[in-house]
């Protein structure tokens, strides 16, 4: 999305995995995944849900962690759901 000439909203998505904390060898699975398979909620101390926070970016098409976003000379700010980022490098 495009609020004007200079600046670039992009959407963060927000992922949800459940990881099993005694098990290293079992596979991550999303949230709804687990729900599905297992028919209830993961239950600590077991279980532990991570946030995982992607978006793509709007520069090369990559997707990419938001935490990797203020290492980029055209990131502006994060707001709420959204990155804001510059058509052309600022710093």
């Amino acid at each position: 999305m495009r609020l004007n000439e200079g600046i670039r909203a992009t959407p963060i998505r927000r992922i949800e995995v459940v990881i099993d904390v005694d098990d290293p060898l079992t596979p991550i699975l999303s949230i709804g995944e687990y729900r599905r398979l297992f028919k209830n909620e993961p239950k600590p101390p077991r279980y532990r849900i991570a946030i995982i926070e992607v978006l793509t970016c709007p520069e090369d098409g990559h997707v990419v962690l938001v935490s990797e976003c203020g290492e980029c000379p055209r990131f502006i700010k994060r707001y709420e759901n959204m990155i804001f980022c510059s058509i052309k490098p600022i710093k």
